[in-house]
């Protein structure tokens, strides 16, 4: 059982007490947050926000779950995170008795509709009653107790401490309710009176303890390596090459494809080791946004200890007016002073990440342009329920046994074995350049094409002897099948649902390099022996685009149109179709074309018994019973492209 820590607060629509937020919820390691008032809301994934910018709900930069949007109106927000549907609320103080009673009753649909899902509703609601430490009850601190009441829900305020403080005085108007069962778990709810806000609100904390194991589990070594690139050493890179080439074996001969794999990759895993530190599985987690400062923190202890003098001389009821006057003047200067220092220090934080755009244009402020920063929280896989990610992935990759392919038309088969052409220096080069040319995540052996470009310096002659076996044997190793699974999540599904998400299966470079041999060879072959793909056909298929697919239309409707007759054009958007394109009819595709006998028979080696890796909560996920269904993931190029098209949209394009 881990605990989930919860802050609040309300910014009173300030820039800095914004800015400070963000300081605390990495210095405090905060799982979530609900910011009334905010001054902004970012059009983030870890930002969700109500109508009209009034409240928002803000993940932190932990390794919790992320934010599901679920619905929205004004003046809430409701979002899935986790086993937990959180809910935040703001209501303005200026508005009537009337609205409020609609909104309460909006807000508690809204609640209804998630149960019986843990439930935590959270943020200001101006309503005062003495049973969250008003000294009375108004009118809406009634109307927000019988809607609590009915919506089932448990306070979790405690104490008689003032959330909100101003000059004539404070109250207690932020809000925390959940439903019982959450209630129970809840631990050390509090008031941080002792903290600067920049507001004339202080935050609200809690903890609670979470019956799910996904997300900030204490998790052991990643089992799938990764190395630092940014600090690789180039030049001992090459050097820890040319030792595994004095270190190599000569057995070539007496040596299976897979033990020459499995040595290639060691080879490249001690080359990496060498010349760059591994990363971890978990990043530590920031403690301080980039314009933190210890001057900074100086003045924010300066304008707490301000704060603390001034309240405690208001307590006295005016028995010394003058320097309660003084100590009050003394706090606005120190909360100036401190808006003033961070205002500074995210203009400097600015200019350093522009200047950087002479280092490296495709650096940090390109990527932050293109919102392409991500975050230190937990990936997909390593939060997702187990059972669901088990049912997401068997969607996305179906798994259908003895499926029949469909009898293609009859073609001349030439079934006797010719000689292999060995893999050329050029066929090297090409895929070697594809390589370079490609920023790529590694597969599961961590290795970068940056990294095994460099290696390859002096590897080049193994890695060409492992690929000629390959072609000889028909077979393609085992370690080079294994994808290691990533998920991106798609906005405006529910969380719950395969569709949700979009899969991509990451390979090892070596494998992705025999790879675009493969696929060179087979269009190759399609384009001057055949038979050939139809005319019609234009995914897949280098020079051809979706405009030339649109042009060929518009040809075609502008014949019918002057001809006097009449073109419907049909679109069909097939859904998950590379993942459901059985092995059995891109092989039958295969033999259609005349491929040659080795292709064919690598090919469906290539295709056969694949695995699916991923890292979750604890250990390293195998799934072995999708083994048929692997090679339809997005990531596979032209050798599942080309086949899978040829076996399915063949018999659309071409008559008969």
């Amino acid at each position: 059982m881990t605990r989930r820590s919860f802050l609040q607060a309300n910014l009173n629509h300030c820039a800095r007490a914004q800015d400070l937020l963000m300081q605390s919820l990495a210095q405090w390691q905060i799982d979530l947050a609900v910011a009334c008032e905010p001054y902004w809301v970012p059009p983030e994934p870890n930002w969700q926000g109500d109508l009209d910018g009034t409240v928002a709900l803000i993940r932190g930069d932990t390794a919790g779950p992320s934010l599901t949007f679920v619905e929205r109106g004004s003046g809430y927000v409701v979002v899935a995170w986790g086993e937990y549907v959180v809910v935040g609320v703001y209501f303005s103080p200026n508005r009537g008795l009337a609205e409020f009673e609609t909104f309460l009753d909006t807000v508690r649909a809204a609640v209804c509709r998630q149960s019986p899902r843990p439930i935590i509703v959270l943020g200001d609601f101006n309503a005062k009653s003495r049973a969250w430490g008003n000294p009375a009850t108004d009118v809406r601190g009634r109307a927000v107790e019988a809607w609590a009441l009915l919506s089932g829900l448990s306070l979790l305020n405690r104490g008689t401490t003032h959330t909100c403080v101003r000059l004539r005085g404070g109250s207690v108007v932020d809000l925390s309710f959940a439903s019982p069962a959450v209630a129970r778990r809840v631990a050390d709810w509090r008031v941080e009176e002792e903290v600067e806000t920049l507001s004339d609100h202080n935050y609200i904390r809690f903890e609670v303890s979470t019956l799910s194991s996904s997300g900030n589990t204490p998790r052991g070594p990643s089992k799938l390596p990764r190395w630092s690139l940014s600090k690789l050493d180039v030049e001992l890179a090459r050097e820890a090459a040319i030792v595994q080439r004095w270190a190599s074996r000569d057995d070539v001969e007496g040596s299976s494809v897979e033990e020459l794999a499995g040595r290639m990759r060691k080879s490249l895993t001690a080359i990496c080791d060498v010349a760059m530190p591994r990363v971890r599985r978990c990043p530590r987690q920031r403690r301080a946004v980039y314009w933190w400062s210890p001057e900074i923190a100086a003045l924010r202890a300066a304008s707490i200890e301000a704060r603390r003098r001034y309240v405690r001389c208001r307590r006295r009821n005016g028995v010394n007016p003058a320097l309660e006057r003084e100590l009050q003047n003394a706090y606005h200067e120190a909360k100036k002073a401190l808006q003033l220092a961070i205002s500074r220090a995210k203009d400097v934080g600015r200019e350093e990440l522009l200047a950087g755009l002479n280092r490296d244009p495709w650096g940090r402020p390109y990527r932050a342009a293109r919102n392409r920063l991500r975050g230190q929280g937990a990936s997909v896989t390593d939060t997702m329920p187990s059972d669901l990610l088990q049912r997401v992935v068997s969607e996305l990759f179906p798994h259908r046994p003895g499926h029949v392919p469909p009898v293609m038309a009859p073609s001349s088969s030439n079934e006797s074995e010719v000689s292999i052409p060995p893999i050329s220096e050029r066929e090297m080069d090409m895929a070697l350049d594809r390589l370079r040319a490609r920023r790529t995540a590694p597969g599961p052996d961590g290795v970068p094409g940056r990294v095994l470009s460099i290696a390859l310096e002096q590897l080049r002659g193994r890695l060409r002897v492992l690929f000629d076996k390959c072609l000889s044997t028909g077979q393609f190793p085992k370690p080079w099948k294994m994808g290691r699974l990533c998920l991106l999540r798609k906005e405006g599904r529910p969380s719950d649902s395969p569709s949700a998400y979009r899969p991509i299966v990451l390979l090892d470079e070596t494998a992705k390099m025999l790879e675009k041999i493969l696929a060179a060879r087979l269009v190759q072959h399609l384009e001057e022996s055949g038979p050939d793909l139809s005319d019609a056909q234009f995914g897949f298929r280098a020079g051809r685009s979706t405009l030339d697919a649109l042009n060929a239309l518009r040809s075609l409707s502008s014949e019918a149109v002057a001809s006097g007759n009449v073109l419907l054009a049909i679109s069909l958007d097939v859904a998950n179709a590379f993942n459901s394109i059985p092995v059995e009819t891109i092989v039958e595709a295969l033999k259609y074309h005349d491929v040659p006998h080795y292709l064919q028979r690598l090919l469906e080696a290539y295709l056969q018994e694949r695995e699916v890796l991923w890292e979750g909560a604890t250990v390293v996920s195998i799934d072995v019973a999708l083994a048929a269904a692997f090679h339809r993931a997005p990531s596979w190029d032209q050798p599942c492209g080309t086949s899978a098209s040829t076996g399915c949209c063949e018999r659309l394009y071409r008559p008969g």
